[in-house]
């Protein structure tokens, strides 16, 4: 007989979605805010270039923290 971690599966069911779904945010994050920076910056919107670069900075953060986070948990021995 094989024995199954019921509550291992039932947090992976919860747990693998909010992952995939927060890297997901955070990259578009990161690719919205250099490209609306590009296009500000070639306007001559100075202001609102730096504002983007710091949401792309943000996004960045975020999915380093993410990815850096999931390693964590995948070599950890629980």
């Amino acid at each position: 007989m094989i024995a199954t971690d019921t509550a291992a599966l039932l947090e992976l069911v919860w747990a693998a979605p909010l992952a995939a779904l927060t890297v997901t945010i955070a990259w578009a994050l990161v690719i919205l805010g250099t490209t609306k920076a590009a296009d500000a910056r070639r306007e001559g919107h100075a202001g609102q270039a730096t504002l983007h670069l710091g949401v792309a900075a943000i996004g960045a953060a975020l999915f380093t923290a993410a990815v850096v986070f999931g390693l964590i948990v995948m070599t950890s021995k629980g």
